[in-house]
């Protein structure tokens, strides 16, 4: 028979026992406790506001902070939005040590402002894995309510208009002045429209400073120009100012930027239709002013001498593409040089100024065209007629070597050795001359004998001679290449008439004219001669004269046989 044997443990292990249970239960114990304060020491987010009774668009504080630190782009602040604006945060963080307690912290501080009346809230924002609370905010219609500034921007928009009735085609100016109390960003001015309507910025804006009652302002005016293109009655939209207002308070770690937007009354504008008997070009403006000026102002002048005419036409409110075109007819016995027309404004008027050089070609009387420019007048609701007088102009024979060049001698006639030279008679009474006409006829006597002895010697010299004396008549080509090198443009326009008469069926004529006209257009002009076209003018020249030259060449080497050998 077997019998179970219990072990039996000994006084000192029964001792430990209760020591290793003991111990056991302190570790447990300890681990549970450990487990219990990390749960209790969880981060905690705390939401805060400098106040909860505001005024709409008045600015107040925001703080959101966690005892621990955290990633600074944790906190998301876009459920603000639906019924707040608010700005860009600043973030602080830091850790501090106290009787060896380490403390950490995280914090936001954000400018915010409500954007209506009534009672929003800001809503639980959740950092990690904790959530600050939700805060209720009253927002009243004024910050007056609550003993705060006023949350209404220090910024005022308004306008000026001509005049809300006009005619079709007719332009009214239209103003428009800011006046900006607060720190802005992005600003932007919309221009007024309306269906049947051209609006244009007229200018540039115009920027002063002013103080009111103690505080400055910037005052920022703009014109604009509105032209009526179709008739009726049309809704004029007004300017719209855009932008954002920078907010903040003394003591705020951001700025807030509060959406800002202006806009002036609308108005209808009444658009009359131009009259049906109306007939011309169709000018519709309150004032139409047509001014000229001559210079030098002179009766007199002589052929080649210039003359310039500067016409200004003036109308008040105008675009530019309706000032009409100038045209003059002048006679054919003037060339006339036009500028382009210069546009420019002054005092709401549209200023259009031609210059014109008028340069007589013939010697006589010349009456220069009046110009007469027909408009109808919105003040008096009729037309009227602007005008200015022209000009009668006695055309002199121009100087030699002056303004007029002398005319060529004819290449085919050419003096002869034995061509007498006309000799003035003159008739004496007195009884003694017959001695007188002794020594006359003896002198002619020796004159003739020592011709004769020298001719076949002097024959050379004088082919030479006549050589010398035609290369020294210069040709009308190498005058105006010698005019146009010097920049003189009054014998230009000599040696080209002469060249032209003697040349009328040259098959250069039209390129060499296109190039004058050129040039001397250029020659009239505020901007002076452009060195490409007189460049381009030198060059065609050259080649006139180089072709003159192996045409007269050809001409010499044909009667060369005819001159006897010395």
């Amino acid at each position: 028979m077997v019998t179970a044997m219990t072990p039996q443990l000994t006084q000192p292990q029964r001792s430990l026992l209760p020591r290793r249970v003991s111990l056991f239960v302190r570790y447990f114990l300890c681990l549970l406790m450990f487990t219990f304060s990390l749960q209790s020491y969880a981060a905690q987010a705390i939401a805060t506001v400098s106040k909860n009774v505001v005024g709409v668009n008045e600015v107040f504080q925001l703080k959101v902070s966690i005892d621990d630190n955290v990633n600074t782009s944790s906190l998301d602040l876009s459920p603000l939005g639906e019924h707040f604006n608010y700005g860009t945060p600043s973030v602080s963080s830091g850790t501090s040590i106290v009787n060896g307690v380490v403390t950490r912290s995280t914090e936001w501080t954000v400018a915010v402002a409500a954007k209506e009346i009534g009672e929003w809230t800001i809503p639980s924002f959740r950092i990690g894995a904790t959530e600050t609370d939700p805060i209720t905010i009253t927002s009243l219609k004024s910050a007056n309510s609550t003993n705060g500034g006023t949350a209404k921007p220090d910024i005022h928009l308004d306008f000026d208009i001509d005049k809300d009735s006009l005619y079709i085609g007719e332009s009214i100016r239209y103003t428009v002045r800011i006046r900006i109390g607060e720190q802005l960003s992005q600003p932007t001015l919309i221009a007024p429209s309306g269906e049947g309507l051209e609006v244009k910025q007229n200018g540039d804006d115009r920027q002063t400073e002013t103080v009111l009652n103690g505080k400055r302002y910037i005052i920022i005016t703009r014109d604009y120009q509105i032209t009526a293109n179709k008739a009726g009655d049309i809704l004029l939209r007004g300017a719209q100012f855009k932008g954002n207002v920078i907010k903040g308070s003394r003591g705020f770690g951001s700025t807030l930027r509060v959406p800002l937007d202006l806009q002036t009354q609308d108005i209808t504008l009444a658009v009359t239709d131009k009259p049906a008997d109306y007939k011309g070009l169709w000018l519709p403006t309150e004032d139409l002013v047509l001014e000229q000026d001559w210079q030098p102002q002179t009766e007199t002048v002589k052929v080649g001498e210039p003359i310039s005419r500067t016409i200004t036409l003036k109308i008040k409110n105008a675009e530019q593409s309706t000032m009409p075109n100038l045209s003059l007819n002048y006679p054919s016995n003037v060339r006339v040089y036009d500028e382009k027309p210069i546009y420019g404004s002054d005092a709401g008027y549209t200023t259009m100024t031609v210059k014109q050089v008028i340069i007589a070609r013939n010697e006589g009387n010349v009456s220069l065209p009046p110009l007469t420019i027909n408009w109808w007048n919105t003040s008096t609701n009729r037309q009227e007629s602007s005008k200015i007088e022209g000009f009668e102009l006695s055309v002199q024979a121009g100087e030699t070597g002056n303004n007029a060049l002398p005319l060529q001698p004819a290449p085919d006639v050419a003096p002869t050795a034995n061509q007498p030279t006309p000799q003035p008679v003159s008739t004496e009474t007195s009884s003694n001359w017959w001695p007188w006409l002794s020594l006359v006829l003896f002198i002619l006597w020796v004159g003739t004998i020592k011709l004769w002895l020298n001719e076949r010697k002097k024959h050379p010299v004088e082919v030479a001679d006549k050589g010398m004396k035609a290369n020294n008549t210069i040709t009308p080509v190498a005058g105006m290449l010698k005019a146009a090198k010097d920049d003189q443009p009054i014998q230009f326009q000599a040696y080209f008439d002469q060249w032209r008469a003697a040349n009328p069926e040259h098959p250069s004529t039209t390129e060499v004219k296109a190039a004058i006209e050129r040039y001397m257009q250029q020659q009239y002009s505020k901007s002076g001669l452009d060195n490409e076209s007189t460049s381009t003018l030198i060059t065609l020249l050259e080649s006139l004269e180089k072709q003159n030259k192996v045409h007269k060449n050809t001409q010499q080497s044909a009667l060369s046989p005819l001159v006897p050998d010395a």
